[in-house]
C-alpha cells in the first residue's frame, strides 16, 4: 500500500455479526469519495471463499466493495490486526493514519479525507 490515494482497509470474516456495519459502512465512504480514496475489505478467515464473501457483501447491500482474503495473514500482520471488524487508514506514503473498530461511514470518510483523499 503506498499508491496515489489513501486506502480503507476493514479487516472481517464472513462468520461475524458486528463485521456487517463496518463493511457497509467502508462501502458507503467508499463511494461518498468518489473515487478519490481505495477502500478494501480484507477477510481474515482464508478458508471462506471469493464466492462466501461475494454473497455477504450482496447481503449486507454493498456487492461492488472490493474484497481480498488475507492468506497467510500478511495484512493482519503488517498492521498488526488482531480482531475483526478492525479498520485501518493508510495514506499515500504507507502510514497508517487512523484505526478504529466498526466505525461508522463519517469516520472512515473524515479518516480518508485527512488522510490526503481531495
Amino acid at each position: 500500500m503506498p499508491g496515489t490515494k489513501p486506502t480503507a482497509l476493514f479487516f472481517f470474516s464472513v462468520g461475524c455479526g458486528e463485521c456487517a456495519g463496518g463493511a457497509k459502512s467502508l462501502a458507503a465512504a467508499g463511494k461518498a469519495l468518489n473515487g478519490k480514496a481505495n477502500a478494501v475489505a480484507v477477510d481474515m478467515d482464508p478458508s471462506e471463499s471469493p464466492q462466501t464473501i461475494r454473497q455477504f457483501l450482496t447481503s449486507i447491500k454493498a456487492p461492488h466493495l472490493p474484497a481480498a482474503i488475507d492468506t497467510g495473514a500478511a495484512l493482519s500482520q503488517k498492521y498488526k490486526v488482531a480482531a475483526l471488524s478492525t479498520l485501518i487508514v493508510v495514506d499515500p506514503a504507507g502510514k497508517v493514519t487512523y484505526r478504529a473498530t466498526d466505525p461508522g461511514a463519517d469516520q472512515i470518510q473524515t479518516a480518508l479525507q485527512k488522510a490526503g483523499a481531495k
